[in-house]
């Protein structure tokens, strides 16, 4: 976009306040704006559009935006093919972050679908030209406009300091599981029932630190054992995990799945969601790929300890907290993310 409306502005509006807010206006991509900032008495608040980026990708965005700030020079290296940057003299322009996003030609070629989905996506592709629809801003429009007339969300926190972190870390490492599988365990201990958890993944494979969606994610069921330890219980949930974690098919098969279905039936499927459209074929796959009446029990994603500085000259971060979107497919999503001696555990809802 030539003249993107991305913006940042002084508020006296509270995080809270700020996310009742904006929820209920949706991003005008049409107009170029994927991020908002907002300078507010709780801090700097940064909200984004996925396709301008994923969780990490707001954090690099973050650094960047606090070099600007104190008038440091850049320093880091961002990669994208051909294109990189390095340093700037102070007092110029930031230098241009390049823009990268996970796609189906730069994914590792063992990360190809076993050869019975194929067959499987190109029939629910051919079912769709039968009643296809192209859906554009008018249709995200009303959908969005009718969705959150009915809805809101409330968000709640958990703050680790750095004892807490320690003991966490500590009887993790000495169950043999990631500190992740051990709060997913945690998280289920009480729910006496087979949850579906589904995790958000990284999927730069080359440290990158450009902006863009790079994410890809895996999903694990697993139903707490009560006649078993609650080591024994993270044990097997952090098995379950590495398996596909380790397992590029795994790893990147949502990536693979819905990158060869057709390009409006994906968008069917939210907007089936948000009661605004209803085919037969676009019903059916939206209940089968969770965005019906079954969702995800949990969704997660843990940026781990943010890698980036948090000193810039006289400006410095103390806390970092994550909220990440709300989804279609899930019940429960909840974020984490470790900054100097501070862990937060949020978990974002939609009434």
């Amino acid at each position: 976009n030539d003249a993107p409306q991305n913006s940042f502005s002084k508020t006296t509006l509270g995080m809270a306040e700020l996310i009742g807010e904006n929820e209920k206006r949706r991003f005008r991509l049409e107009d170029g704006e994927f991020l908002r900032g907002f300078l507010s008495p709780d801090g700097l608040v940064f909200m984004m559009h996925h396709l301008g980026g994923d969780g990490k990708s707001l954090l690099y965005f973050i650094e960047t935006f606090m070099r600007c700030l104190a008038g440091e020079e850049t320093s880091m290296t961002c990669f994208a093919g051909e294109e990189s940057f390095t340093e700037r003299p102070a007092g110029e322009e930031c230098a241009q972050v390049p823009f990268r996003n996970l796609t189906l030609e730069n994914l590792p070629a063992k990360s190809k679908l076993p050869f019975f989905y194929e067959p499987l996506i190109k029939s629910w592709n051919r079912k769709w030209q039968k009643e296809k629809k192209i859906f554009g801003f008018r249709e995200m429009e009303e959908a969005y406009a009718k969705f959150w007339k009915d809805h809101q969300t409330e968000v709640s926190f958990e703050r680790y300091g750095e004892n807490e972190i320690s003991y966490l870390l500590t009887r993790a490492k000495e169950s043999g599981v990631s500190l992740t599988a051990w709060l997913i365990t945690n998280m289920i201990k009480d729910s006496g029932k087979t949850m579906d958890i589904g995790l958000a993944v990284d999927g730069r494979m080359d440290q990158n630190r450009s902006m863009g969606n790079q994410a890809t994610g895996i999903s694990v069921q697993y139903k707490y054992q009560k006649g078993k330890s609650f080591e024994a219980n993270a044990k097997a949930v952090h098995g379950l995990m590495q398996k596909k974690l380790l397992d590029d098919r795994y790893r990147f098969f949502v990536i693979q799945f819905m990158g060869k279905l057709d390009d409006t039936l994906k968008d069917s499927l939210n907007l089936e969601h948000a009661g605004c459209f209803h085919g037969k074929t676009s019903a059916k796959l939206a209940q089968l790929l969770g965005y019906g009446d079954k969702v995800r029990d949990l969704s997660i994603t843990n940026l781990t300890r943010a890698d980036i500085p948090l000193q810039y000259g006289d400006y410095g971060i103390q806390e970092i907290i994550f909220i990440p979107p709300v989804v279609s497919y899930a019940k429960n999503v909840i974020g984490i993310v470790t900054a100097g001696d501070v862990m937060y555990v949020t978990r974002h809802v939609y009434r």
